[in-house]
């Protein structure tokens, strides 16, 4: 680890604690910090879907920092959960996006959707609109059956987050999180193909 990562890593930490404590000009200090780190997991999220190029991911950052600057000052632990809650409001950002869009398909009743997010920049095709959809079913479905693997797979699959950083974002060994991602992938893959 450099110097500069070091620092960064330090930094998040102060502000993140400035910002529990309730000083909400903390998370506007942090968003330069993190923003770098918040586009390259926003954009991760592109190669996962192989007909994503519409989506902008400075739009889904933006919606990102608005949803965490409404989860309020106690919800970040360390760095890693408050990369853990950013993976979660990425997952219910292009959730929204792809619900917005089958209203619309489906005769534009818009306004009946749970919609929190700012602005509606976030273009999805069809096909990665309905895939994501059928992903977020599944592991809603798996949430039930396993809250932990869930958190585990919103972390590596939505968040882009580390084998290391998803154990401490969950306070849980890497040991388990290798586990519960091996599970998770082998009981999604099987439900959504297999039902």
């Amino acid at each position: 680890m450099t110097d500069n990562t070091a620092l960064t890593e330090k930094d998040i930490t102060v502000y993140l604690e400035e910002f529990r404590r309730g000083n909400k000009n903390a998370l506007d200090r942090l968003l330069p910090i993190v923003y770098k780190e918040l586009c390259r997991r926003a954009h991760s999220l592109r190669f996962r879907f192989y007909n994503l190029d519409t989506l902008n991911t400075t739009a889904i950052v933006h919606e990102t920092y608005i949803k965490l600057l409404r989860a309020g000052s106690g919800n970040f632990r360390n760095r890693s959960h408050f990369y853990f809650v950013a993976s979660k409001a990425m997952r219910q950002i292009l959730v929204n996006a792809s619900l917005r869009k089958r209203a619309l398909r489906n005769g534009g009743n818009e306004k009946t959707l749970p919609i929190d997010d700012a602005h509606n920049d976030i273009q999805l095709s069809e096909q990665t609109s309905e895939e994501l959809l059928v992903i977020n079913e599944a592991l809603e479905k798996l949430e039930i059956r396993n809250d932990r693997h869930a958190k585990v797979v919103e972390c590596r699959f939505f968040g882009g987050m580390s084998i290391e950083e998803t154990a401490s974002a969950l306070d849980i060994s890497p040991a388990t999180v290798k586990r519960s991602w091996n599970i998770a992938r082998t009981w999604l893959y099987t439900y959504m193909n297999y039902g």
